[in-house]
C-alpha cells in the first residue's frame, strides 16, 4: 500500500476511533472487534515499513499501551492454533480468476493479485 492509501486509511481509523469514543464519554470503553481488527492491521503495515508505536498510536488518537495491548492480544489469537478456511468455487463471484483473502476476523478481501494477496499475508500473518 503506498503512502497516499496509508494516509486515507488512518484518516478513516481515526475519525471511526474517535466517533466510538465520542459515543461514551466518561464510560468505560472496548473497542468493537471490527475496528480493533482493523487498526491492529493498520500498524502491522506501519511498523513493517519502520515507523515507531508512538506516532501511529497518535496519529490514530490513542495511546501507546492500549495499542501494545491490543497486538499482544492479536498474536495470542493468532497462536491459539489452527484457522477456518473455506474453499469456494470461483464461478460464484464477479472477481473470477482473482483471488480473495478472509482473515481471522471475518473481514473478506476479494479480487486480489498474487502479489497483494503475498503483502496482505505477511502484513497479517
Amino acid at each position: 500500500m503506498d503512502d497516499a492509501g496509508l494516509g486515507a486509511l488512518c484518516e478513516r481509523l481515526a475519525a471511526d476511533f474517535a466517533e466510538e469514543l465520542a459515543g461514551h464519554p466518561g464510560k468505560r470503553w472496548r473497542c468493537p472487534p471490527d475496528l480493533w481488527s482493523r487498526v491492529v492491521s493498520y500498524d502491522r503495515v506501519c511498523r513493517e515499513q519502520g515507523e515507531p508505536m508512538g506516532d501511529i498510536s497518535r496519529r490514530l488518537g490513542t495511546v501507546g499501551s492500549t495499542l501494545r495491548r491490543w497486538l499482544r492480544a492479536d498474536r495470542k489469537s493468532l497462536q491459539a492454533g489452527f484457522r477456518q478456511v473455506s474453499i469456494v468455487a470461483a464461478e460464484r463471484f464477479e472477481t473470477a480468476g482473482k483471488l480473495r483473502l478472509i482473515t481471522p476476523h471475518g473481514y473478506c478481501v476479494e479480487g486480489l493479485d498474487a502479489q497483494t494477496l503475498a503483502l496482505l499475508l505477511r502484513v497479517v500473518g
